[in-house]
């Protein structure tokens, strides 16, 4: 189920070779990105304030938020059920 956001993470050695391959999916770097850009799209809309991103009293909350989502997205792209 490897896609351009889900993939199994990998090690490589200064060489280049493959040296751990994790059993699980989990998001990619582009995917991490994405949420993040997706996440902050969704409290513009709804906040409707554009330099909240700006305030680090929301940085934490933020981040709270983005962690959730990853642990959820990581349960349900490996069948994980609580």
């Amino acid at each position: 189920m490897a896609s351009k956001y889900v993939d199994h993470y990998t090690e490589k050695d200064n060489e280049g070779n493959i040296t751990f391959t994790d059993k699980e999916l989990t998001l990619t770097s582009e995917a991490f990105i994405s949420l993040t850009d997706d996440l902050e799209e969704l409290i513009d809309k709804y906040a409707n304030v554009e330099d909240w991103i700006e305030n680090d009293k929301y940085y934490h909350t933020t981040n709270e938020i983005r962690q959730d989502l990853m642990i959820l997205i990581h349960d349900i792209i490996n069948n994980k059920e609580e």
